[in-house]
């Protein structure tokens, strides 16, 4: 695991009740500018089968 962008996770909550689009969407911008922890085994499968691209 890397370093904690703070201020990104201040400004970045994952919405309550978050549906899995959402999760999937707030997972590839976390992981794009903050390197504190990998991206859950679902969220990674579902981007292996779809791409970036399926998540919006």
């Amino acid at each position: 695991m890397g370093t904690t962008n703070k201020a990104w996770h201040e400004h970045n909550r994952m919405p309550p009740n978050a549906t899995f689009q959402q999760r999937v969407a707030w997972h590839l911008a976390h992981a794009a500018a903050c390197g504190c922890r990998p991206m859950p085994p679902a969220i990674v499968e579902f981007l292996k089968e779809h791409g970036p691209r399926d998540s919006a």
